[in-house]
């Protein structure tokens, strides 16, 4: 039996004696009736008074059982699969598998303390690096769904990923360098493998760049390389050639004469060359691609005690020090990150401003010739 029944504005409340609950009724925007029970009076006159207030300002989203496990398989296929690098949808697919735990939370009724709880719950196995990819990932993918108005508000502004300290970034000394430049010029093993490690240090190029570079890609008359292709392994393409990171990889830079000979030299041995010369400057013995995981091997042995004998440091190390010592010597920021491909000027300021020269010295001294008192 079903008594206490009132009408508010477009919607009304009645308490159902059968099942000792509240049941409110809301007419949506498109004319249907949605329902919902509640035990307390106060929290049915609340919920409808809350839907009245977003369908008169315009912001009622209709009611969904799509679970964030739905919606994240959904945004990645539809809206990031054919928008973004091979590499970089295979990275969100690996973090989104980090979400399995609250795949099952409704996307509409998840609340920020179960989040913040979730990421908690991922700390033991996961750096706080990685959770904040993971927050950076469910904050992206609740934006596209506010955009479609499957939710009323993006919960992941408020909460809070773990903090985490940036590393300052490693580098080679200029001797350590010259090691394994010499190294690796004078073994009869690694010597081929010389004008790539030379042209990393004498240009912080991307492993990826380097590799993926043609010979369309050289200019022998001026000393330049046009880098608009990255050499890049997929784990579901295998070796794929790409556009680089950004638009503003996409550059030419000048190179130095040792570089320029010895891809001279290289090409002069070169076999198979097509008329169109997008052959790859830097390929194995059987003509095919250098795969950068193959690589890797490669730097690892010259660095060993047999060889080089350094500490080990990833390849990515050549392009740090090659901007660090550019900004050193006082080359100006804009230049560095435009020889880099940065696409701001901030990125690279914050990667290497501790190489910057000091300039405290001279600002003071400026400081006193402008405010000297008479």
């Amino acid at each position: 039996m079903v008594t206490k029944k009132r009408s508010i504005g477009n919607g009304g409340i009645t308490f159902d004696k059968a099942r000792n609950a509240y049941r409110t009724y809301i007419t949506t925007p498109d004319g249907t009736r949605l329902f919902k029970r509640f035990k307390e009076e106060a929290d049915a006159i609340e919920w409808k008074s809350t839907q009245l207030h977003h369908i008169h300002k315009g912001t009622f989203v209709q009611p969904s059982d799509i679970t964030i496990g739905e919606w994240m398989i959904e945004w990645l296929t539809t809206y990031k699969k054919d928008t973004v690098k091979q590499r970089t949808y295979e990275r969100y697919t690996s973090l989104a598998k980090h979400v399995m735990a609250i795949a099952d939370y409704k996307l509409q009724d998840v609340k920020p303390l179960q989040v913040q709880h979730f990421y908690k719950s991922l700390s033991p196995q996961l750096s706080a690096c990685t959770i904040a990819k993971v927050h950076k990932l469910l904050k992206d993918m609740y934006n596209k769904a506010l955009e479609l108005e499957l939710i009323q508000k993006n919960i992941m502004t408020i909460v809070k990923p773990p903090k985490f300290e940036k590393k300052e970034v490693e580098t080679f000394t200029l001797s350590e360098l010259d090691t394994i430049l010499s190294s690796c010029k004078n073994d009869a093993v690694l010597k081929k493998y010389y004008p790539i490690i030379l042209l990393a240090a004498t240009t912080g190029m991307r492993l990826g760049e380097v590799l993926g570079l043609q010979w369309c890609d050289v200019n022998f008359f001026d000393s330049t390389v046009y880098i608009r292709k990255s050499l890049q392994q997929s784990s579901a393409l295998g070796l794929i050639l790409e556009t680089p990171k950004t638009k503003t990889s996409i550059r030419r830079i000048k190179v130095t004469q040792e570089c320029i000979d010895e891809l001279k030299n290289l090409k002069s041995h070169a076999k198979n060359i097509d008329h169109k010369q997008e052959t790859l400057c830097f390929i194995t013995r059987n003509g095919t691609p250098i795969a950068p995981r193959n690589f890797e091997r490669v730097w690892q042995l010259l660095l060993d005690s047999n060889h080089a004998n350094i500490d080990y440091k990833n390849f990515h190390v050549l392009r740090h020090t090659h901007a660090t010592e550019l900004l050193g010597a006082g080359i100006p920021l804009s230049d560095v990150a435009k020889r880099l491909g940065h696409s701001k000027q901030s990125h690279t300021l914050e990667l290497y401003a501790h190489a910057m020269p000091n300039h405290d010295e001279i600002i003071t001294n400026a400081i006193q010739k402008l405010y000297v008192v008479k």
